[in-house]
C-alpha cells in the first residue's frame, strides 16, 4: 500500500521556512548518463540567497513507489521546503507529478491555465503534431489538482514560458530536471517564497595551502573541537577538501547566524597562522575556480 500524506495546515496559513531538502528524480542519473548539477545549484541558492541549510539530497530512480518512498522520508525528518528536480517530461517514464499526486490522494488532470499557455506559446509546433504526440505533450500540463485540505500553486516565473513551478501544499515544489530550466525556476522560486524564510545568515571563509590533508588533520580536529567547546557543538564547522589537480588543500571555515564574523576571522587567522604551505585566505569564487576547472 502505497503512502498518503495528510496536510497538518489549513491552506491559509504559511508556512516557515528554515531548512531544505532536495530529490533529484531521473534513471538517467542513477545509470550515469547525465551528470547531476541541479542539486548544487540547490545548495548554492539555499546557502547564498536563501540562507537555510540544505539538509538532504536524495536521488531516485522513475519509479512510482522510489518518489514517494523518499517524498516520506524527507517530510518526516522535517524539512520545511522540499524541492523536486525531473521526470515531468512528455514520456512514459516522466512520472513525477503522477506519483505526488498519488502520494497526496490527488487528482492528477490537464491543467487548463497550463494548456492555455502551451497553445498561446507554442501553438506554432503543437499545431505540426499527430493527435498521439499532442496528447504526449499535453501530458507536461497534466499536474496535480488542489483538494479541499491540500493546495496546489502554479507559479509562472515570466510571460515567455508555460512550465509552471507546481507547488504541493506550501511545501513540496516541482520543477524541471533540465538544468537551464531548474536553475531559472529555482531563481524565481526563491524570490516567491523569500518572505516565508527564517534565515540563519551563515559567514563563510575559504584559506588555501599547500600542506597535505593528512599533516593539517590532526590540527584541525583539536581546533574542531575547541571551536565545539567554545561555541556549541557544530555552530562553526571547519572542513579540508583537496584538489589533487592543482596538488593543493583549502580549507573552509563556516558559523552560523549567533557568531559575529570577527569571531571568524580570528579562526580563520589561527589557522593560517599554523599550517604552513604558503597559507592564505581566498574568496569563494577562487574555491569554485580550483573546484570546477583544472590547471592550464
Amino acid at each position: 500500500m502505497l503512502p498518503v500524506f495528510r496536510s497538518a495546515m489549513s491552506k491559509s496559513v504559511p508556512i516557515s521556512i528554515r531548512s531544505a531538502a532536495c530529490l533529484i528524480i531521473g534513471d538517467e542519473v542513477l545509470n550515469g548518463k547525465i551528470l547531476d548539477t541541479n542539486s548544487h545549484e540547490f545548495a548554492k541558492v539555499c546557502f547564498n540567497k536563501l540562507n537555510i541549510p540544505l539538509r538532504k539530497t536524495i536521488v531516485c530512480g522513475d519509479d512510482t513507489e522510489d518518489i514517494i518512498r523518499s517524498i516520506k522520508v524527507l517530510r518526516q525528518e522535517g524539512h520545511d521546503l522540499l524541492v523536486t528536480s525531473g521526470g515531468i517530461g512528455p514520456t512514459h517514464d516522466d512520472i513525477t507529478y503522477e506519483a505526488i499526486a498519488t502520494a497526496y490522494d490527488m487528482k492528477c488532470e490537464i491543467d487548463s491555465e497550463v494548456k492555455d499557455r502551451m497553445q498561446q506559446l507554442r501553438n506554432d509546433y503543437i499545431s505540426t503534431l499527430s493527435a498521439p504526440q499532442a496528447d504526449a505533450f499535453y501530458r507536461m500540463a497534466t499536474i496535480p489538482q488542489s483538494t479541499e485540505k491540500i493546495s496546489v500553486e502554479k507559479i509562472f516565473s515570466d510571460d515567455t514560458l508555460w512550465v509552471p513551478i507546481v507547488g504541493i501544499d506550501e511545501h513540496v515544489y516541482i520543477l524541471p530536471g533540465v538544468p537551464q530550466l531548474f536553475k531559472k525556476l529555482l531563481d524565481h522560486l526563491a524570490d516567491h517564497i523569500k518572505g516565508r524564510v527564517e534565515p540563519n545568515v551563515q559567514h563563510r571563509f575559504f584559506i588555501k595551502t599547500n600542506t597535505k590533508e593528512s599533516e593539517l588533520a590532526p590540527f584541525l580536529s583539536q581546533l574542531q573541537d575547541r571551536c565545539n567547546s567554545d561555541f556549541g557543538v557544530n555552530a562553526v564547522k571547519l572542513g579540508s577538501y583537496p584538489h589533487f589537480n592543482w596538488n593543493l588543500n583549502t580549507i573552509s571555515v563556516i558559523g552560523d547566524s549567533n557568531i559575529e564574523p570577527e569571531r571568524l576571522r580570528l579562526i580563520v587567522k589561527e589557522i593560517i597562522s599554523s599550517i604552513g604551505g604558503a597559507a592564505h585566505e581566498i574568496t569563494q569564487e577562487e574555491e569554485e575556480r580550483l573546484t570546477t576547472s583544472d590547471p592550464n
